[in-house]
């Protein structure tokens, strides 16, 4: 029997170890790395700088969204805050 996982979930389950190439992937996934933060929160940072160096609009308020959720790890809180400032 063979797993299958959709892309969000692969890249969160062999991260760290296989890193995606994080110019290649869509804003949309960029995206729901960043909203699925509790299931992979250091793939969720590299996602958010992603999109953060494309300038994204989104980037900001993905960032005061992190801030304000009660799970954010430490490392991903500062994370969001760098974006911010």
């Amino acid at each position: 029997m063979a797993i299958q996982f959709g892309e969000k979930r692969a890249i969160q389950f062999c991260y760290p170890e296989i890193e995606p190439n994080w110019e290649d992937l869509s804003e949309s996934l960029l995206i729901e790395l960043i909203l699925d933060y509790e299931n992979e929160q250091s793939c969720a940072t590299s996602a958010l700088y992603e999109m953060s160096s494309r300038n994204h609009e989104k980037s900001t308020e993905l960032a005061k969204w992190l801030l304000s959720e009660e799970h954010t790890d430490e490392w991903l809180k500062k994370s969001a805050t760098s974006i911010l400032e």
